[in-house]
């Protein structure tokens, strides 16, 4: 095991990491809360929650069930470790901070709102605003968090941290890119709906076999998407660690859910080349530039380690 703080330079800026897992513990708290208050409104104002999501009762219903479940209960077990490795650490029973398990409570509350969008999205219901104010503290306690870290590192040269930091960053951008796609629905005709809407009428076009591993798929995505999400972050705030494997997972799980999702849309003839292009075409394209970018940075690492030997 390993202390991470106490590899720093002794400097100034070193008291600064306490506060960055301060900022970190903060999006997990608030990650921790806002996920029971997920929801949309309609044109409208009718509200519709995750919570409300055990109350459907129609064919589709199963689907938002199963995303509000997974949700809720990655984004509470997760949260019950980070303070779980907190206490631990500050009472010097281990030598690993909770920031990396802060990082993916945070991931895992953007996860649940992936699902359950792509379960109850539709073209006329946005986010409501306790998911919106959730995401924005999500957000700037990590991006703090990340930032505190930086600067308690000290200044840092070489080439190899430099294509860290940049593949890094360019990592997360796609890797939020793919779950605004996801998190849309599916083309239903002229509109996008999610699963759970579209598949309300026992007699709606498409395949539920197809919707079903289209799920699974999805699943998959967002528990892969929690595992890399938390790793990229962690390589920019404290070190590297491997995560070759995480984007490749993550990039299969994406294409697969991008195929089924091809599979059950039904669009007109006029968006049928747009809409395959488009979006699922659009989503492998920045799943595999994700992959590309993860594994280009990682053999800059190893051939670094290489020169050095």
């Amino acid at each position: 095991m390993y202390d991470f703080r106490a590899q720093l330079t002794y400097t100034d800026t070193r008291r600064l990491a306490p506060f960055g897992e301060g900022c970190a513990l903060f999006s997990a708290l608030c990650a921790c809360v806002f996920v029971f208050l997920i929801g949309f409104t309609d044109r409208r104002g009718l509200p519709i929650s995750l919570l409300d999501a055990f109350g459907q009762n129609t064919p589709g219903s199963a689907f938002s069930v199963c995303a509000a479940l997974l949700g809720l209960a990655a984004v509470c077990v997760l949260f019950g470790l980070t303070v779980l490795r907190y206490v631990r650490f500050w009472l010097k029973k281990t030598q690993k901070d909770a920031l990396y398990f802060s990082y993916a409570t945070a991931s895992a509350y953007l996860a649940a709102i992936l699902l359950f969008s792509a379960c109850n999205a539709d073209g006329e219901r946005r986010l409501n605003t306790a998911t919106v104010v959730g995401l924005i503290l999500v957000a700037v306690g990590i991006a703090a968090s990340v930032v505190l870290f930086l600067l308690a590192k000290g200044r840092q040269r070489g080439r190899e941290t430099a294509v860290r930091y940049v593949a890094a960053v360019i990592a997360l951008l796609l890797l939020l890119t793919l779950s605004a796609l996801f998190s849309t629905g599916i083309m239903a005709e002229d509109d996008r709906q999610g699963l759970a809407l579209l598949f309300s009428d026992e007699n709606a076009v498409g395949s539920r076999t197809a919707a079903a591993f289209f799920f699974v798929f999805l699943v998959g995505y967002a528990a892969c998407n929690v595992l890399l999400l938390e790793r990229l972050l962690g390589n920019i705030a404290q070190h590297r660690k491997p995560t070759a494997l995480r984007a490749a997972l993550t990039a299969v799980c994406a294409i697969l859910a991008a195929a089924c999702e091809g599979s059950i849309a039904s669009v007109s003839d006029e968006l049928l080349l747009l809409f395959f292009w488009g979006i699922p075409g659009f989503a492998v394209l920045a799943a595999l530039l994700l992959f590309l970018t993860v594994l280009a940075d990682t053999l800059c690492a190893r051939a670094a380690r290489t020169a050095l030997q």
